[in-house]
């Protein structure tokens, strides 16, 4: 009798344990093809990817570079729109951040160059010092991280790290950016590939 007593105990025991256990699997699978699915409560729209915010040009970097001295303005100015000149991928904007003809033999053919090789440019910076205030020229040292993914995407992205020395001028121009970099040390970093 009581080897009959724990047979049934034991089939007892487990029934509990597989009922349990189907009834989990139950609510795991969710409710079935008849049921509603309830709405969720904090849906999000699916995200779009992210883009790199390119700068839009500040007005008082335009007021700053009518100026006719140098000073931190100016240099600020003049290195957010290079670097909004390359972020944009804008040639004739880049451009007309250099006197060209007083940086190296065929540094636009270079300019041309990268700009056709890499189809984006990332560009970072922080002025270190700056000399000349209150002249028609001056120098801008600052640390200068460049990013330049080319157009081909097996090709590897370039990056690279300078601490460059820019010589500024003040340069009457019909384009309405009188200030320029008329020279750069070293003069290859940022259309070099």
């Amino acid at each position: 009798m009581k080897k009959c007593f724990s047979r049934r105990l034991a089939c007892f025991w487990l029934a509990c344990i597989l009922l349990l256990a189907g009834s989990s699997l139950v609510a795991q699978s969710g409710p079935g093809p008849d049921a509603a699915a309830p709405a969720p409560q904090d849906a999000k729209p699916p995200e779009k990817p992210s883009t790199p915010k390119i700068p839009r040009p500040n007005m008082g970097d335009e007021s700053a570079l009518q100026q006719t001295t140098f000073s931190q303005a100016v240099a600020d100015a003049l290195l957010r729109r290079l670097v909004h000149g390359m972020q944009g991928h804008n040639l004739p904007q880049t451009q007309s951040m250099f006197l060209a003809e007083r940086l190296e033999p065929n540094f636009e053919q270079h300019m041309e160059a990268a700009f056709n090789y890499y189809d984006s440019f990332h560009l970072y910076y922080k002025i270190i010092q700056l000399s000349g205030e209150g002249e028609s020229k001056g120098t801008i040292v600052a640390d200068f991280d460049l990013e330049s993914r080319p157009q081909q995407l097996e090709q590897a992205t370039h990056r690279q790290h300078a601490r460059l020395r820019l010589e500024v001028e003040r340069v009457p121009s019909a384009h309405g950016n009188p200030w320029r970099i008329v020279a750069m040390d070293p003069e290859h970093f940022f259309f070099e590939y």
